[in-house]
């Protein structure tokens, strides 16, 4: 009794099973049938709606200028900022004869014990050393220090 009712279970469980998946099948086809009737007519409206687009450009773009004007009030608002004009600041320029690795490394640490506030920029070969003070005894103590290393260099007023 115990195999027959377990072979019973078993065959009704297939059949569940067999009517679930025919169930779904048609569901399925369907809901498929209905999305794509679904997307033709949205794609049919997208169609239409840039074809009306076109077409209220092209009506807008081929209005001519009417001989009349309407009676309203014009305001012009023009707005004068005030020109402000940055000040210009005065470095000066180090010019060096030499400018290989070791004149370099020599003229960093000159100016780096000295400390002064400079940049160096540089341009492919050459490079340019601005140095943002206004001491000239500063500048003529680097100007002699540079001179210790066989570096020869002069100092140029430069407007920034």
């Amino acid at each position: 009794m115990g195999r027959r009712t377990l072979l019973l279970v078993v065959v009704l469980l297939f059949v569940i099973l067999d009517l679930v998946g025919v169930y779904l099948v048609k569901f399925a086809s369907v809901n498929f049938s209905q999305t794509t009737e679904k997307n033709i007519t949205n794609e049919q409206n997208i169609t239409k709606n840039t074809a009306g687009s076109e077409n209220w450009i092209n009506e807008l773009a081929t209005i001519k200028k009417k001989d009349y004007v309407l009676p309203v009030n014009e305001i012009f608002i023009e707005y004068n900022r005030p020109k402000i004009e940055k000040p210009k600041i005065t470095a000066y320029e180090l010019l060096i004869d030499k400018n290989d690795i070791y004149s370099m490394f020599c003229l960093m640490q000159t100016l780096r014990n000295s400390e002064v506030d400079f940049t160096v920029v540089k341009d492919g070969a050459k490079s340019q050393i601005f140095l943002n003070t206004q001491d000239s005894k500063l500048l003529q103590n680097i100007i002699l220090q540079l001179r210790v290393y066989d570096i020869h260099s002069s100092v140029r007023e430069v407007k920034l």
